[in-house]
């Protein structure tokens, strides 16, 4: 697999990784103008800015910035002296026998946020086809299999057939992930919260679609299951803004508009009880 498929590849997973590309060189170094290394929060590397000690602190550098979530251009000079420490915009000594420079562009892609959408009937495709053209990544989750067709979601990310407790029983959230809730059955719903509640999931926005009376008999049966100090704060139900309009497009705005302030920390007229 050549560099710029393993790049695609990552792309399209969500995984996070950091080119590390030689932009500049002077004087004898390893690496020539335009080598390129990948750097995955594994820390596994694939390609090479030349190797030898340069390589080794170039991975360094991409699993710092992986943390930082910074792009920027760092320079290097290869000579026979023991490293000082850096500032900030210096250049970084390491021992070489080069005597020369390298300057390594660091290119850290932003991540989509991750939407765990349970549920892909009208509402959710129409909400897919809206996070689609946003920075999101969407993950379908549906017990129906014809719902989870790309024919029936195509802007879905990722489709998963599965029965919803169970994938909700072993559901691995990142902490600024949303999760969308809109199944075919009020039970499923319910099923689907608890589940989060037990394990102790946290993530950024927990949105749930229904009437103000199902929303009420939700959250009461969560405080009746986990105390009454269980923390609702995530959960947005009514889901959406109060922007007006109820067809199948119109509602999915709406909850789109809500993911992207909440998102934003942007307050906004939400229809939550």
């Amino acid at each position: 697999m050549n560099l710029y498929e393993k790049i695609l590849d990552l792309t399209r997973e969500n995984q996070l990784f950091v080119i590390a590309t030689v932009t500049k060189t002077a004087g004898s170094v390893p690496g020539k103008i335009g080598f390129k290394m990948v750097v995955t929060s594994e820390e596994k590397t694939y390609g090479t800015v030349g190797g030898g000690e340069i390589e080794q602190q170039v991975k360094k550098e991409c699993l710092h910035r992986m943390s930082t979530g910074e792009s920027g251009l760092q320079e290097y000079i290869l000579q026979e002296k023991k490293p000082k420490a850096k500032s900030p915009g210096e250049a970084q000594v390491i021992p070489m026998m080069c005597n020369g420079r390298v300057w390594i562009f660091y290119d850290v892609p932003a991540l989509q946020t991750p939407v765990y959408l349970f549920g892909g009937g009208h509402v959710g495709q129409a909400l897919s086809y809206f996070l689609a053209k946003l920075n999101y990544r969407v993950i379908l989750v549906d017990n129906r299999e014809e719902f989870i067709s790309e024919q029936k979601n195509p802007y879905a990310n990722e489709r998963i057939y599965s029965d919803y407790i169970e994938y909700a029983a072993k559901l691995k959230l990142p902490k600024n992930a949303f999760v969308i809730i809109m199944t075919q059955g009020h039970g499923f719903d319910y099923e689907i919260l608890e589940q989060i509640y037990r394990r102790k999931l946290t993530c950024k926005y927990i949105g749930v679609i229904a009437s103000t009376s199902k929303a009420t008999k939700l959250l009461s049966r969560l405080q009746e299951k986990f105390g009454k100090k269980v923390d609702l704060s995530i959960i947005y139900t009514p889901i959406g803004l109060d922007i007006g309009g109820n067809t199948e497009s119109e509602i999915a705005l709406s909850i789109a508009a809500e993911i992207q302030a909440i998102n934003f920390g942007k307050n906004a007229p939400h229809l939550r009880t």
